[in-house]
């Protein structure tokens, strides 16, 4: 299964409707692990294989100012089974990226952004819209599907390529 982010076959949509946290002030200062004032974009990603109805979306956790990704969140949009692999909803991806700062990024999305009923609706809204192109063959957007980033479409322009991830450290 490979995930692929909404503004690729949504640019407009993913532009206006993605969802933001701007903190103004870091707290708590004596804590390392604390927030840096930034302004951080949650970037979602949907599953591209046809047929799969896995209900989650990946999460990439991007700080606007400093310019990186900083956290990489998987959300299901049910709570899985008590006999589940994986007993969260809502967890940091162990199989992508993470910072120092991951675990204050998933509290935050977890108990600021996902306690708005309208963003979770916004998340199954936006699943059934990329979901329906990859189903669809004959679905006007579906040829964006699985192009390398910077390809130009059917109509001469370039998908957009992800934020910037910023310069290469050393991640924990």
């Amino acid at each position: 299964m490979a995930m692929m982010r909404f503004g690729s076959l949504f640019p407009e949509v993913a532009e206006r409707e993605t969802r933001t946290a701007k903190l103004f002030k870091a707290l708590p200062t004596d804590d390392p692990g604390h927030l840096p004032v930034d302004e951080y974009g949650f970037d979602e990603l949907y599953c591209d294989e046809p047929g799969c109805d896995c209900r989650r979306v990946i999460i990439n956790v991007l700080a606007r100012h400093a310019g990186e990704h900083l956290a990489t969140i998987s959300y299901a949009f049910e709570k899985p089974a008590e006999d589940a692999l994986v007993p969260e909803q809502t967890f940091l991806d162990p199989l992508n990226r993470q910072s120092r700062w991951a675990p204050a990024l998933l509290d935050l999305f977890t108990n600021v952004v996902l306690a708005d009923p309208e963003y979770r609706q916004r998340l199954m809204r936006h699943y059934r819209m990329f979901k329906n192109v990859v189903d669809d063959a004959a679905h006007p957007a579906h040829r964006l599907l699985r192009l390398p980033e910077g390809a130009p479409s059917a109509r001469g322009r370039s998908i957009p390529p992800p934020p910037p991830r910023g310069k290469r450290k050393k991640w924990r």
